[in-house]
């Protein structure tokens, strides 16, 4: 037991809130700052990932090698890319309404943002649906290689983000069905809530401009 006046050593823990005493949220400003900051390191990160399949593109397409860059049967299906990417289009534009109504301040900003992790699953169940019916695989040729690994990629990604947006909506929708109390608890949630959708938001409109331009790549040049 540590004597009576005894500085307490750094990483012990903070002493609980006594009842009745609600928890302040550090201000907005600082979390959404830091949020802010992390999504657009997160997008740097992302760009030097995805911008290797692209050189690889370019570089194998340019040189070609014995004429195998791309044999005549491999095709990937323009249905199912045209879906995919509408899919991936249109969950970014309900994610933007999404946050934009958050920012508002109206309630309703969970539909779009429930429509925006909707249609990105569709838009990976289609993509994926595309593998099973295309007449090519990984070892078919440069393009191949090229086009499996990078869409594989960017599935995983898109997977990860609409992970992160539905983290949001639950958050929410559990603030909603259990308001801050006296005991202890949260006030105003929608305050810390509000920063991490920004962020979500701001990344999945950036990860859907990679998923344009990996479409216009692979499937119509």
């Amino acid at each position: 037991m540590a004597a009576h006046g005894e500085q307490r050593p750094l990483g012990m823990p903070v002493p609980p809130v006594a009842a009745g005493v609600a928890i302040q949220p550090e201000p907005p400003d600082v979390g959404a700052r830091a949020l802010s900051v992390a999504a657009r390191l997160l997008c740097g990160a992302t760009t030097f990932f995805f911008m290797a399949f692209a050189f690889a593109y370019f570089y194998l397409r340019s040189i070609d090698q014995s004429g195998q860059w791309r044999p005549h049967h491999v095709k990937p299906d323009q249905a199912f890319g045209a879906a995919f990417i509408a899919c991936i289009a249109i969950s970014v534009l309900t994610a933007i309404i999404a946050g934009r109504q958050m920012k508002a301040g109206s309630r309703g900003w969970t539909g779009p943002a429930i429509a925006s992790v909707a249609f990105g699953l569709i838009a990976i169940a289609l993509q994926c649906l595309g593998y099973t019916k295309q007449h090519f695989g990984p070892t078919d040729g440069a393009f191949a290689s090229v086009f499996c690994a990078w869409t594989a990629f960017y599935l995983i990604a898109v997977l990860a983000t609409m992970y992160w947006l539905e983290t949001q909506i639950a958050t929410e929708l559990r603030a909603r069905r259990a308001p801050a109390s006296s005991e202890g608890d949260i006030e105003d949630p929608d305050r810390l809530i509000a920063p991490g959708l920004d962020a979500a938001v701001f990344y999945w409109t950036f990860l859907g401009a990679i998923g344009v331009l990996m479409y216009v790549v692979l499937y119509l040049l």
